[in-house]
């Protein structure tokens, strides 16, 4: 299933209900129709049952509209920078819907560039650097996985919290992404990512920190 486009209305058709006449007189429950007052209870609760499956049948559908417009909205405040008001709808899409990694490294990257949470980013961040894919399609609201960015977005936020052994762990793991993808950076870009890797690495056995070996598996 394909993604909106980003001005794509979301229309829900209705069918119109038929109208269906019937002159025929009905007994009434009690009458003597030939039915038993229990043959008669199972029927009312079997007909209940099956209104109550059409109705959940037919309000997931709506249910999951009305996310994926949500997951767009907060997708649009993150392009504007508008990271609380992204915040805002991104729990409740993560609340509401079965979790992953897309929402998890949207929260992230909300939480360490906007409101500024180094420890909630470090939180959401490793949860979706556990799917991260180099096949990640951004703006697309079916995609589960992590784009590899992650890997670096996690690492500034271990800078940050000043734990430098995971730090150095995941610049070490995003410049395994660069170097195995000619496209991803330039030779300058690497070269800041390398040199970020190496000065956490040494600040981590300054402090008595052991560095955690890189161990990069892609989710195609």
């Amino acid at each position: 299933m394909k993604t909106l486009n980003k001005n794509e209305e979301v229309s829900v058709s209705m069918k119109a209900a038929l109208n269906r006449t019937d002159t025929t007189p009905r007994p009434k429950i009690g009458d003597n129709d030939g039915i038993s007052d229990k043959a008669m209870n199972l029927i009312i609760t079997l007909l209940m049952i099956l209104t109550m499956g059409i109705s959940i049948a037919t309000a997931a559908p709506t249910e999951d509209v009305k996310y994926r417009i949500i997951l767009r909205q907060a997708m649009l405040d993150m392009d504007r920078m508008d990271y609380d008001k992204a915040i805002t709808k991104l729990l409740e899409v993560r609340a509401n819907t079965e979790e992953t990694a897309n929402v998890n490294h949207m929260l992230g990257l909300c939480y360490l560039y906007g409101e500024g949470s180094a420890e909630k980013a470090a939180f959401y961040l490793n949860r979706a650097a556990e799917h991260i894919s180099a096949e990640y399609e951004e703006w697309d609201l079916d995609e589960t996985n992590a784009p590899v960015q992650t890997a670096y977005h996690l690492a500034k936020a271990y800078e940050e919290l000043q734990d430098f052994a995971k730090a150095a762990k995941f610049y070490g793991q995003f410049l395994t992404y660069l170097e195995s993808d000619a496209q991803l950076a330039s030779a300058r870009t690497k070269e800041i990512i390398s040199r970020n890797a190496s000065k956490c690495e040494q600040a981590a056995l300054e402090t008595g920190e052991t560095t955690i070996p890189v161990n990069v598996v892609l989710n195609k």
